[in-house]
């Protein structure tokens, strides 16, 4: 079927607009710095929360986590998060994103990473992390959420 000349440009803009919607990666590829460094903190982080270091987790955090929970909360939090999971059986990198905001957050620069995971009651799971871009130069962990 061909499309008549006059509807052409509809034609290159609705496919244009349909690349955006449903590839959103085509129109936000995340810098591989931004990634990199990112991933290496949320790593971190998630070793210490693996290895049940909740206290240096909250230590490493961002400051925005830390104004919105004190340590004791965090802990008996992430306690009954990870207990309700089990142990870490498998954990791989999923969808990525950056932003300039976060939910219930001041503007700034986020980086959400989602790790489809494995556990020892949940064998199915999705980590998402968001961090915050703090001082220009270091991502911390603003986040923590198994889903």
């Amino acid at each position: 079927m061909l499309i008549p000349k006059k509807y052409h440009i509809h034609a290159i803009a609705l496919a244009a607009v349909a690349a955006i919607v449903f590839f959103p990666s085509f129109s936000h590829k995340v810098d591989p710095k931004i990634l990199t460094d990112g991933t290496i903190a949320a790593e971190q982080f998630l070793q210490l929360v693996d290895t049940e270091k909740y206290e240096q987790s909250w230590n490493v955090s961002s400051a925005l986590l830390q104004e919105k929970i004190f340590l004791e909360v965090w802990n008996r939090q992430i306690q009954v998060m990870r207990d309700k999971v089990g142990s870490l059986i498998s954990r791989k990198q999923g969808k990525v994103s950056v932003s300039d905001w976060a939910e219930d957050a001041p503007d700034g620069k986020y980086l959400t990473l989602k790790y489809q995971s494995s556990f020892q009651k949940q064998s199915s799971a999705i980590e998402t992390i968001i961090l915050v871009l703090e001082d220009e130069e270091h991502w911390r962990v603003a986040g923590y959420f198994i889903k």
